[in-house]
Formats: structure tokens, C-alpha cells, sequence
């Protein structure tokens, strides 16, 4: 989101840069504030009729999804709107989920409003886990969030990594400092504890006893208990995890699943994508996923239900990027909301998915 910028005042959001222009957008009840020790929930409605809590790109993007119909337009040509909808937001005209926001009883997704990243905390009953707890700049702002929800800090017991990448894993070790273990899959133990090189240099804050775990074993912590799959491609060893919270099954995705058909990055050299595609279907078929509601992404909106949808969805976006990869593309990203908005207007058929 190079061409967006915000400035966080307690709750507060402005948009940074200039803009100009009318753009119409209906108002939407916003959410009054907090509730109680948090923010609720701000569910709305997804571009494929399921209920999600949206993060500002998304919100954004679904906005061009159902409004614009110019097939020539260009989507990320969008700053009027961005700018008009930003102050909506700011004047509390528009509903966007504030942070720290509740998704489930027990169940917040902490971090800054104004940034895609996506750190979750629950509550086990016997101690909090912690899950991604992203980059150490985002420290102080976390610690703030868990004692705002009427935590203190000692009760973070563990700390769950889906994979090894600095947004992910940095603040890791400040956790583990203060007493909290930290759970990293097995393949990527090496980079999180700086035996191996990660992206462009070493972690600048590595772990030093994780506890390591592969596919298939038992992961508790308290109420909690999860079900490990392995899923390389993004990474060597990343991983997601089932689970039933409140009654409710689904799955923690990280960055190989996100919200309506994004993708995880794959810009480095360890990065495959016939292994992503492998590890998507994985899900896709797994035992569990056919039960699946609820997916909290590494980044992005919160799937309330709707979470295979989603999952089908980036297996037809890595099939199209794969199909030009494999007839001499050099492509490695593709905005799932544009590809299927294109297509929508153009009137092209659906994507058909490649077989892993």
C-alpha cells in the first residue's frame, strides 16, 4: 500500500497525502466505540455473500468490487475515494474494525488499525497465546492492547509462530524474554533462531529455545488445542492450524490463505509455487476443512464463515499465476478483487484450478 499512509491518533485515523475530488459514498452505522475493554466485532458482508470483519484495503477494494463498472478503469487509480472514505472512518461515518477488536468471545485480533498486519490473542483459560506477534516496532503497541483488555502481560504463557518472516516472528523473542514459550514448525526453526539467513539478512531479534513441532502433532494450550498442517511453499517449514473456538471450527492461516482469493508473497528464493498450489489443495481436502468457518489470515480481513470459499479462491488466483509462470511470465502477484471484477464485467468464465 505504497501510495497510502496513515497517522494513528488514539483511534483516530487521517490519511497522509493529498486529496482532491468528489467521490459519493453511501454512509454506513459505524461502531460507537469501545465495548467494555474492547472493540466489538464490525461485521460486514464480503463480495461472495459471507460475513467478515474487513481491514481498510479490503474495505476499499470490495467498495470498487461492487460500484465500479468500467472494465478500463484502473483499479489502483482509486485516491479520491481512498482519501473521502478515510475521513469517514475518522468521523466514525463508516464502520472499519478498530483494534483491539474482539472476533470471537476470547478471541482479539490486536495491532495497528492503520497497517494490514494481523496479530490475535486469545484466551485458553490457563494463560494467553499470543499467535504472529509481528514486528518488534508494533511492541509497545501490543503490550498497550493485552493490558487494555484487562491482561497483564505475565499472562502471555505462549507465543505461536505460522511462520518465520519478520512481520510475523520479530517480536517473538521479546516474548520469550519475558517468559513466554515460543512454538515455531520445525522447518523454519533455523531462520527464527538465526541459524539460517532469512530474506535479506539475519533476524535482528532471534529466538533462542523455540519448541519445535511438525505436521501432525499435538499442539494444547489450555482450552486450546490445534491441529498442525503442514503447508511449504511460502516458506520451508510454515504452517496453519485447525481449531474449534467457541463452538465454532476453522482454521489459522497465516500467509498461505487470505481473505477472497489473496495469495502469500513469493519473492524469495525459497519460495515454490508448485508446492504452494500442493499445500492449498492440502487444506482445501483436509479432514477438517469441510467444517471449516471462521480463518484468521496473517494479513487482511477476518473470515467470519465463508473460510473454504476464500481458500478455493486463492487456489484460482496461484492457478492463473502458475499457468503464465509456466508460458514464460515472470509474474508473482496478481489482486484477486481485480482479477475476479475483470472477469465479472468481461463475462469470462470461472477459473479453472490447477490439479497440484
Amino acid at each position: 500500500m505504497e501510495r497510502r499512509g496513515f497517522l494513528a491518533l488514539g483511534g483516530l485515523s487521517l490519511a497522509v497525502g493529498a486529496c482532491s475530488g468528489k467521490v459519493t459514498v453511501d454512509n454506513q452505522p459505524g461502531a460507537s466505540g469501545p465495548e467494555g475493554r474492547s472493540h466489538p466485532a464490525v461485521v460486514q458482508t464480503s463480495a461472495a455473500g459471507f460475513q467478515v470483519i474487513h481491514d481498510r484495503a479490503t474495505f476499499l477494494d470490495q467498495y470498487k468490487y461492487d460500484h465500479w463498472t468500467d472494465p478500463a478503469a484502473d483499479w489502483k487509480k482509486d485516491n479520491d475515494l481512498f482519501c473521502e472514505l478515510s475521513g469517514k472512518w475518522a468521523r466514525l461515518e463508516t464502520p472499519i474494525q478498530r483494534r483491539p477488536g474482539e472476533i470471537l468471545p476470547g478471541l482479539w485480533l490486536l495491532g495497528p488499525e492503520d497497517y494490514h498486519q494481523s496479530i490475535y490473542l486469545m484466551d485458553t483459560g490457563e494463560g494467553l497465546l499470543l499467535v504472529d506477534p509481528s514486528y518488534t516496532r508494533f511492541q509497545p503497541l501490543v503490550e498497550v492492547q493485552i493490558r487494555q483488555l484487562g491482561f497483564p502481560l505475565e499472562k502471555v504463557r505462549w507465543v505461536l509462530l505460522t511462520h518465520m518472516h519478520f512481520d510475523h516472528s520479530e517480536a517473538a523473542a521479546a516474548w520469550e524474554r519475558r517468559g513466554a514459550a515460543v512454538f515455531v514448525p520445525e522447518g523454519d526453526a533455523p531462520y527464527v533462531t538465526g541459524q539460517i539467513k532469512a530474506q535479506a539478512g539475519d533476524i535482528p531479534d532471534p529466538v533462542k529455545s523455540p519448541a519445535t513441532f511438525g505436521e501432525g502433532a499435538p499442539l494444547t494450550f489450555g482450552r486450546a488445542s490445534l491441529t498442525v498442517i503442514h503447508t511449504p511453499g511460502h516458506t520451508p517449514g510454515g504452517c496453519c492450524y485447525g481449531l474449534t473456538w467457541d463452538g465454532k471450527p476453522g482454521l489459522i492461516s497465516g500467509d498461505i490463505a487470505l481473505h477472497l482469493g489473496r495469495h502469500a508473497w513469493m519473492g524469495a528464493d525459497y519460495c515454490n509455487w508448485d508446492q504452494y498450489l500442493a499445500s492449498l489443495w492440502k487444506l482445501y481436502r483436509h479432514p477438517e476443512g469441510e467444517n471449516w468457518k471462521f480463518m484468521l489470515p496473517g494479513h487482511g480481513s477476518v473470515d467470519l464463515d465463508g473460510a473454504r470459499d476464500s481458500l478455493y479462491r486463492v487456489i484460482l488466483v496461484t492457478s492463473e499465476i502458475i499457468r503464465a509462470r509456466r508460458a514464460g511470465s515472470s509474474i508473482d502477484w496478481i489482486d484477486p478483487l481485480e482479477l475476479f471484477w475483470r472477469r465479472r464485467l468481461e463475462g469470462k468464465p470461472e477459473i479453472e484450478p490447477l490439479e497440484a
